[in-house]
């Protein structure tokens, strides 16, 4: 397994100490953590656990040719890896002791990229019950729609695996190298001709959980960076993206018009195809991660989660993202 970490000194212990309770064969995998230009105290804990968990450490310092930022980190750790099967997750993450045992079982003969399920949440203490939580359950869903169709829409860094012969095969980070992010569903769109099959695995043996922190600062620039790779998309999702602009903003409008008595009808076929797909894939996808009662908070998301995908959309193409 792999992990990039830059400035994660205090979360590092976390994501340690959870690799520290794997259940799995100790011979059979190797932990590689990449410091990442760190200037605070990271190197110094990955010292510390160094012997602990056999950690192979690289104190990366930059200088990679047309690759940068996150990427230059995780490819120097590719490099490293001796074995074929290459799991990433994040420093600001803790995994389940299960999780190594759920990545291996979910590689078949045939599967070459393996996507897993992260819960969102702000530090040890908070639960699960938030709005983000069910949001993404229908990215997703999406997600592992694209796989099947072997038309990827998105993917997640903190919880993915796939084989680094593909990875090689594929030319690795060669084309988005100089993007500062997209090593997640950008390197997937570019890896798929050479994937034999992707699949989503939403058991909870497999769940990570990404500790966002309480910077809404952030959490903006981070929203931020994901919308600004819009414009490297392929044509077809640019076009699906506009229409859920157009759609989301009709969506308000058909809202706005009943404070003049107008727009009822409209309103009631967008409520009706809007609520339909949302739930199918939110709701469903909640029971396969083994929380149901996230499908609560639908409410609350039909009327917040498309202002937010309107605005950043739109803020997300002006780029100019704050990274760490």
């Amino acid at each position: 397994m792999i992990v990039a970490a830059r400035n994660e000194e205090h979360n590092l212990p976390v994501l340690l100490g959870s690799l520290a309770r794997l259940d799995y064969h100790p011979e059979a995998y190797e932990i590689i953590i990449v410091s990442d230009r760190s200037s605070d105290g990271s190197l110094s804990v990955l010292n510390q656990w160094r012997e602990r968990l056999n950690l192979k450490v690289i104190d990366w310092q930059g200088g990679e040719e047309n690759v940068t930022g996150k990427k230059a980190a995780l490819l120097q750790g590719i490099r490293a890896a001796s074995f074929d099967l290459l799991a990433f997750t994040d420093a600001d993450c803790e995994v389940p002791s299960s999780w190594l045992k759920a990545v291996s079982s979910a590689f078949e003969d045939d599967v070459d990229y393996v996507l897993g399920y992260s819960l969102i949440k702000q530090d040890y203490r908070d639960g699960w019950w938030r709005l983000k939580n069910f949001e993404r359950g229908i990215y997703y869903s999406l997600a592992a729609l694209g796989m099947w169709t072997r038309h990827p829409i998105t993917s997640s860094a903190c919880n993915i695996a796939y084989r680094k012969s593909v990875f090689m095969a594929s030319g690795g980070f060669e084309g988005i190298g100089h993007l500062a992010s997209g090593d997640d569903d950008l390197l997937l769109m570019k890896m798929m001709p050479q994937i034999r099959r992707g699949v989503y695995n939403p058991d909870p043996a497999m769940r990570v959980i990404s500790y966002e922190g309480y910077d809404l600062s952030k959490r903006h620039h981070t929203n931020v960076r994901r919308a600004s790779k819009f414009r490297y998309f392929p044509i077809w999702l640019k076009l699906m993206g506009i229409f859920v602009f157009l759609y989301f903003t009709l969506f308000y409008l058909s809202i706005a018009g009943l404070g003049f008595g107008t727009s009822s009808a409209l309103l009631m076929i967008m409520l009706t195809i809007k609520t339909g797909a949302e739930l199918c894939l939110g709701l469903v996808h909640s029971v396969k991660t083994g929380l149901p009662w996230l499908g609560a908070m639908y409410p609350v998301q039909l009327l917040w989660f498309p202002g937010q995908f309107l605005f950043y959309s739109l803020r997300g193409s002006l780029g100019k993202y704050r990274w760490k």
